[in-house]
């Protein structure tokens, strides 16, 4: 899963997401730091202008948001090192 602990986020909020947090966002997307996920949805901690420093962890449900847009690193593949030479 992508979603991983301490990665910044933008969802992309569905349309029972955009009803549901109309009171406390403005628009149909959000970007968060993503705290914990589990079988609920993911715990995010908003990135909201004067919270700086605060505290306060919501759950964002699997069902409010349509897509999750993740930065991700591209895995460097490991490559086995095979000696050259004979072996007595």
């Amino acid at each position: 899963m992508l979603l991983r602990r301490d990665k910044v986020v933008r969802f992309l909020l569905s349309p029972e997401g955009e009803k549901a947090l109309s009171g406390l966002l403005k628009g149909a997307s959000l970007q968060a730091l993503v705290k914990d996920v589990d079988e609920l949805g993911a715990w995010i901690l908003l990135d909201r202008e004067g919270t700086e420093g605060s505290g306060t962890v919501m759950l964002l449900k699997w069902d409010y948001f349509s897509t999750a847009v993740v930065e991700v690193e591209p895995e460097i593949p490991t490559v086995e090192k095979l000696e050259i030479g004979f072996k007595p």
